[in-house]
């Protein structure tokens, strides 16, 4: 799912991640359609973009995603299980990242890489695991289906 998020939003949920480190991190996996990663290098590439800096970061329970509506309630008034969010806590949900485009990547001399974050108009184009008013495209901490590793026996 992509979506520009006020930079503030994004580092509070940034800070709920790093703030929280004694946290569990149930994520299992997170998916993002091949054809969602090619439009947000699309858009990356028009900012100037020369990589990606990928964030975890952690929501408030009970908190949603703008941009991740949650669709209508099951008959039973159930919320999907593709958009619940597992609680870590009483005050934070499961991990997730966020990807956002970067520029002047560098490798610094002890091997760490470093590079600008890029905000246009205090917005900042992020990608995230997630189908707008479908679901969060991470994986709760116990999947129904296999993990399968394609070409191998």
């Amino acid at each position: 799912m992509q979506t520009d998020f006020i930079t503030g939003e994004l580092s509070r949920w940034i800070s709920n991640f790093n703030d929280n480190k004694a946290l569990p991190f149930v994520t299992t996996s997170a998916l993002i359609k091949l054809e969602d990663l090619e439009k947000f290098v699309a858009e990356i590439k028009k900012q100037q973009a020369d990589s990606v800096r990928i964030y975890f970061l952690r929501l408030q329970t009970g908190e949603t995603l703008p941009a991740l509506a949650l669709p209508l309630a099951l008959p039973a008034g159930d919320i999907p299980k593709g958009c619940k969010w597992h609680e870590a806590s009483s005050a934070f949900t499961q991990a997730t990242i966020a990807m956002v485009p970067a520029k002047n990547f560098t490798i610094e001399s002890d091997l760490t890489f470093a590079a600008d974050d890029i905000v246009l108009n205090n917005m900042i184009t992020t990608l995230m695991p997630g189908i707008p008013e479908k679901g969060t495209g991470l994986n709760p901490p116990s999947p129904t289906k296999a993990v399968t590793m394609v070409g191998t026996k």
